[in-house]
């Protein structure tokens, strides 16, 4: 294995390509036409394509050369083995899959580098191409294309480079597309290296291991997923590179990766993100990698490499901001933040004439090789904003110093019964409201290295400001009841048959504002403290003591929440670490706009009512790159008086929660709900075991219930879970006249793993009017057992077997896989 090893290293990857095709080289020099955003000026048609016969053509080829320049090539489900060419005079074509999910429609040959041509000679590495695309204004969406060449069973042949996807026009767009392949999966190319050639790959999920996005044209990878595919190296070795760039040093942009996640089960340390390809004198790699959460299988220290006797020192190789299991990642080169603004994706694309299909919008869905539409539509959407990680705020209205060390995590006697930083927290609060809208910081910094605690009461954060803890401040919560007293209400911190006498520790009231916190090069950051560990003040009882103590009564146990936001638009949690809350962690109630990014909860799984974020009638909210750990749901998505709608909760870790949820109030409806990425384990990283492990979830029931539509859950992994999947209309056996219907749910691509003795899924609609509408696809659990009735269930590749009163299940198409999964341990914070 090792000469083997050897051999292809010589031979496919440093040994460097030739593009040419059909043996002769690859035409270059032409001059690339500039398509307008407006229409042409012939009226588009639409041309179909189905294998079956029921569409005009029975090939995509077909339909190419048909079409004219700005028509749409619209492709039916199915895999069509063939290689496809759009020639550079087909200017503003769009061929897209007509499905609307990406693993339906499926272009798929195996071509190679070294594969003989017609005519005699090789194909080369252009050649090889599955897809090959040199119009400019071309869209490319909801497709599958994959290069099946097997460079494994060919490891001595020459030329193994294989390309799925050639792009070689300017302004084009790929959306929504799966590109797969092993070596050179996607060639971003330019015919002529000085002209200004756009490429713009957003929502795209790319597989492949060596040099696998590699070319000389401006290319941005935006929300992508990208699969490192294990090549069986060991750790330390070399399985691939992401990148080969051979961008013109005469222009500033080259390959850009951001907000995108790149994912791999190879082992650790064996994948570089790049190294400088030079088949040209005048190329000089640039690539940026931003924003993006890369795995252990990408190399520390450094992730760049040499190439063909060039040094990465020589290429404008950089990151910024990438994270790794939650922790900021400052390998190799980094992007100064001053820098950062003339890296973004509208920036390498705007080129001379201001191009900006950033703008036409990421979708964020992201989805990966197990994207999927269900039988009933297409994959929920989620967010509607195009966002972009959170950057803390410049502009400071007060800086506010610590005077308080708290050494174990109390305070003396006189400043736990009146805290001494409530009144001066809020005085700068309220002096730096804002009605504009740009946010002003008030930042809370320690004095020095022992001085940094506060210690306050019930805060109140106003419209347009941002509360910032850099990154060694801790803000303690109260034990004094008193101090979050609502007047009328049950009083604070006691057993009652009602609920609701305590004010949240922190209250956001108004548009445009945040809680963030500094983030240090070490991965720690400012953190809020609830102390729901610690007793009431004068009682003998915890806070935590008090909810299970409600249980056992029946009662409800009155505990300040740790952070509620009503009503407040386009509000922001960055970089914090939430702690021991005495009741839910983040509540954001109503309100159009809400990113949580790089918020660590950590609450043990034994803490009753610690959920971690609770969107509550809420409109387009983003939650990610987060770590979650609580004594309840990780995520409940509810809608009790307001819809909740565009949602999506992707990339995030979960340890002993009850699991991502939607409900149990789902009254007024819930809609476009996107899980994608997700982790969850049943034990905290204490070793509890949660008290109700599950893992997705939708729960309601008559007493509260109404409808939840289009939520789909892409790429999900699950380890010690009792309950897998559960979508329960009698959750609770709560009755009254609501009517509970969970439809057009879509699970694509679960994987559970040492599922506890007694795991069990529920699939629970409410009647035969009301039953449960679902698809699964590629749905692996390590146990299957189940409860079902009143389902109709569409199903691909999945190992459940359903059957029980009014329960259908019919088989859908799909491809792909169950994830392939590695669960990070929950950070040291």
């Amino acid at each position: 294995m090792a000469d083997q090893n050897r051999r292809r290293h010589r031979r496919g990857w440093t040994a460097r390509r030739v593009l040419a095709v059909a043996g002769a080289l690859a035409v270059v020099g032409a001059a690339v036409p500039v398509v307008a955003d407006a229409a042409l000026s012939h009226s588009a048609r639409t041309l179909t394509v189905a294998a079956d016969g029921s569409g005009r053509y029975r090939t995509v080829q077909a339909a190419i050369d048909a079409a004219a320049p700005g028509d749409i090539v619209s492709i039916a489900g199915g895999t069509y083995h063939e290689v496809v060419k759009v020639p550079s005079d087909k200017t503003g074509l769009t061929v897209k899959g007509a499905t609307g999910n990406p693993e339906d429609v499926v272009i798929s040959y195996g071509n190679a580098s070294g594969t003989a041509a017609p005519g005699g000679g090789k194909l080369g590495t252009m050649g090889s191409a599955t897809a090959s695309f040199a119009a400019a204004g071309t869209t490319v969406s909801d497709l599958t294309v994959i290069n099946t060449f097997d460079r494994a069973a060919n490891r001595s042949a020459e030329g193994t480079q294989a390309v799925a996807v050639a792009a070689e026009g300017d302004r084009q767009v790929y959306r929504n597309d799966r590109i797969i392949g092993r070596q050179d999966t996607v060639l971003t190319w330019s015919p002529k290296a000085t002209a200004q050639t756009r490429q713009y790959f957003v929502d795209d999920y790319i597989a492949g291991d060596v040099d696998f996005i590699f070319g000389n044209a401006t290319a941005v990878f935006d929300h992508a997923t990208i699969d490192a595919v294990d090549d069986g190296a060991a750790a330390g070795g070399v399985n691939g590179f992401l990148t080969a760039a051979n961008t013109e040093a005469s222009h500033k942009y080259g390959l850009l990766i951001t907000d995108s996640t790149v994912r791999s089960t190879a082992k650790d340390g064996t994948y570089f993100l790049g190294r400088p390809w030079h088949p040209t004198a005048s190329g000089v790699a640039q690539v940026v990698v931003r924003n993006t959460r890369l795995p252990a299988a990408v190399k520390t220290g450094t992730p760049w490499t040499d190439m063909g006797g060039f040094s990465w020192k020589s290429a404008r190789f950089a990151s910024y901001g990438n994270t790794r299991a939650g922790v900021a990642v400052s390998d190799g080169p980094q992007l100064a933040d001053g820098q950062a603004a003339d890296f973004t994706a509208r920036k390498y694309l705007a080129g001379t004439d201001g191009w900006d299909p950033v703008g036409a919008g990421s979708s964020g869905t992201g989805v990966g090789p197990s994207g999927s539409s269900g039988s009933s539509g297409a994959v929920a959407t989620g967010d509607t904003r195009n966002v972009r990680e959170p950057v803390v705020p410049t502009a400071v209205c007060a800086t506010v110093t610590s005077d308080l060390a708290m050494p174990g995590r109390t305070a003396d006697a006189a400043e736990e019964s009146a805290p001494p930083d409530t009144a001066r927290l809020q005085k700068a609060l309220d002096g730096c409201a804002r009605s504009g809208s740009a946010p002003v910081a008030v930042r809370l910094k320690g004095a020095d290295a022992t001085r940094t605690a506060f210690l306050t009461g019930a805060l109140t954060v106003h419209q347009g400001e941002v509360l910032v803890l850099d990154s060694n401040v801790t803000l303690y919560g109260s034990r004094n009841p008193s101090d979050y007293q609502v007047s009328g209400k049950p009083t604070c911190g006691t057993l009652s048959s009602s609920s609701g006498g305590c004010r949240p520790l922190i209250t956001v009231a108004g548009a445009d504002a945040g809680i963030e916190a500094v983030r240090a090069g070490d991965g720690s950051q400012g953190r809020i403290d609830g102390r729901g560990d610690q007793s009431i003040l004068g009682t003998g009882t915890s806070w935590w003591q008090l909810a299970t103590e409600a249980q056992k009564a029946g009662k409800n146990q009155n505990n300040p929440r740790l952070i509620q936001a009503d009503d407040s638009d386009n509000f922001t949690l960055y970089h914090v670490d939430l702690l021991n809350s005495t009741n839910f962690h983040v509540v954001y109630n109503g309100g159009n706009g809400f990113t949580a990014w790089g918020v660590r909860i950590k609450t043990p799984a034994t803490a009753r009512n610690t959920d971690g974020i609770d969107p509550a009638g809420a409109t387009n909210v983003t939650i990610t790159d987060s770590f979650i750990m609580d004594g309840d749901d990780g995520i409940a998505i509810k809608a009790g008086s307001r819809a909740s709608s565009n949602i999506t909760v992707s990339g995030n870790h979960f340890y002993g929660t009850h699991g991502i949820s939607i409900g149990s109030e789902t009254t007024s409806g819930v809609s476009n709900v996107l899980f994608r990425d997700n982790t969850l384990t049943g034990t905290d990283s204490l070793g509890n075991t949660s008290g109700s492990s599950t893992g997705i979830r939708i729960k309601s029931s008559p007493a509260n219930g109404g409808k939840v539509s289009d939520v789909s859950y892409l790429d999900t992994c699950l380890d010690t879970v009792r309950a897998p999947l559960v979508f329960d209309t009698h959750y609770s056996s709560g009755s009254g006249s609501g009517v509970p219907l969970f439809t057009g749910i879509v699970v694509n691509g679960v994987t559970a793993t040492h599922s506890p003795s007694g795991a069990e899924s529920t699939f629970v609609g409410l009647d035969s009017a009301h039953p449960l509408g679902l698809t699964l696809r590629n749905v692996n659990l390590d146990v299957t057992a189940n409860t079902a009735s009143y389902a109709t269930v569409g199903a691909a590749d999945s190992n459940l077997h359903l059957s029980g009163t009014g329960v259908s299940v019919t088989a859908v198409t799909g491809s792909g896989s169950a994830p392939r999964c590695t669960f990070p341990a929950y950070p040291a914070i």
